[in-house]
Parts: structure tokens; C-alpha cells; sequence
């Protein structure tokens, strides 16, 4: 098993119990304590848990935006996957905003597929891959460099998206309930707010992990939202919002 793999499943295991002993990430993941310990040095090292005597806690609670390395590693079969089925709403010529999530920066190789598009973001991450892929005329926004991200944010990076127009906003979150769409961070929440403003029309990409997961920020309700995509099935509940404010589900 890579230690990325052991990382996601050292964290899946910490969110659901909050604090674990050495001895239970041993017998559930199949390794050395020497090896489990090394893990722990690593997703302390990104601020993720809080190592104790003879076991490690989250670090913070659950409003924490998680640092990108850690983000990046996530679900990538997933994002890929919801990527695709963004397709939907491609086409030639068109004017983007991209927010700076690690699910949205997986479209940059999608949209070589496709001529003259313009792009509007305010990742750092995101504008290196579209540039890398030669696919679209790139702008970046300035601002504030979030730690522990690639994202760009604050009052001058969510200034920068009110001098465009976007034909499509693609953005993604922290989590849906049935009231609609969060977020763990107020700045994010800042930017892809002007983003959706200033755009045509919104799709949203997230995998089904984050479904009925609530933060302490609400980035919008289902009706700001033309499509949501993602990899499976909602929750009747989350489903059954989306639909009475007509946005459409996207999942195969």
C-alpha cells in the first residue's frame, strides 16, 4: 500500500473515531508501528492530526479547510471521473472562471479538446496545469496566497472576477446539505461568490463524499446553481432540494 493510500485511510479512520491508538492503525491498515508512525509524522507535518502518546487526534474540527497537498490526493478516480461529465457543457469558444479546488483543476487536460477558451481563475495550481497544457488563453487573479493552498483570495483576488464576464462559472465545495452548498473558508466563499455573479451560468462539481456535510459557511442555495455533477446517486433529500430549485444532477 503507498503512503497516500495509508493516508486517506488513516484520515477516514480519525474522522469517524476522532482519536486512535497506534496499536488500532496497525491492525486496521496491516503495517508496522514504525510505519504507521511515519505516516502520522507526515500528516502532522501537513497540519492534519495531532500526534499523542501512543496514538494521534484530528488536528482542528470540522470547519478547517485542508491543506492542497492532502486535498490532492483525494478521490482521484472521483474528480476525473466528474470531470468528464463536464463535457456536457463545453464547447468552443467559451469564457471560464475556474475556482482553485484540486476537483476543478483536474478539467485543464479536458479543455485541450477545445478551441479558443478563455480562462479566468484565481488557483495557482490550476493556471500552471492550463499553461502546461496549452489549452486556453489563462488570466490569474492577485491577492492574498492562502496557506497551506494554492488558492488566491481575499478582497483583491475576488475584486479581480467583477472585470470579466464568464459564459460558465465551474467551481466545486466543502459540502451540500439539503439547504444547498458550503463552505470551511469565508475568503473561498468571497471569490466563487463574485465568480457565480459575474458568469452565465454555474455548474458545480463534487464527489459524493462531501453529501450532507455541513460548514459553518453557505456559499449558496441550490437555486444560485445550474448543475451540480457528480459520481453518485444524491440523497433523496439533497435530490429532492436540488430538483424544486431546477438544478439539474448530473451522475452517469
Amino acid at each position: 500500500m503507498f503512503a497516500e493510500d495509508r493516508y486517506d485511510k488513516i484520515m477516514a479512520i480519525l474522522k469517524a473515531k476522532k482519536h486512535v491508538s497506534l496499536e488500532y492503525l496497525c491492525e486496521q491498515l496491516y503495517c508496522s508501528r514504525a510505519t504507521i508512525r511515519r505516516d502520522l509524522i507526515g500528516l502532522e507535518s501537513m497540519g492534519l492530526v495531532i500526534r499523542k502518546r501512543g496514538g494521534a487526534v484530528l488536528a482542528t474540527g470540522g470547519n478547517w479547510e485542508y491543506p492542497y497537498t492532502f486535498r490532492n490526493m483525494e478521490k482521484k478516480d472521483e474528480k476525473t471521473y466528474i470531470c468528464t461529465l463536464a463535457e456536457n457543457f463545453l464547447a468552443d469558444g467559451l469564457s471560464l472562471f475556474l475556482d482553485s479546488s484540486t476537483t476543478v483543476m483536474n478539467i485543464c487536460p479536458i479543455l485541450k479538446k477545445y478551441n479558443n477558451i478563455s480562462v479566468a481563475t484565481n488557483g495557482i495550481a490550476t493556471a500552471l496545469s492550463l499553461i502546461q497544457n496549452d489549452c486556453a488563453d489563462t488570466y490569474m487573479a492577485g491577492g492574498h496566497v492562502k496557506y497551506g493552498s494554492t488558492s488566491i483570495v481575499g478582497e483583491q483576488a475576488s475584486h479581480f472576477f467583477t472585470e470579466f464576464k464568464a459564459d460558465l462559472a465551474i467551481i466545486s465545495c466543502r459540502g451540500i446539505d439539503p439547504q444547498g452548498v458550503c463552505e470551511a473558508n469565508q475568503q473561498q466563499v468571497m471569490v466563487k461568490k463574485q465568480m457565480m455573479k459575474n458568469a452565465a451560468s454555474t455548474i458545480l462539481l463534487c464527489d459524493s463524499s462531501k453529501f450532507n456535510q455541513s460548514y459553518f459557511f453557505r456559499l449558496s442555495g441550490f437555486q444560485g446553481i445550474d448543475a451540480i455533477l457528480t459520481e453518485k446517486k444524491p440523497p433523496a433529500e439533497i435530490a429532492k432540494a436540488a430538483a424544486e430549485a431546477s438544478c439539474d444532477i448530473l451522475f452517469e
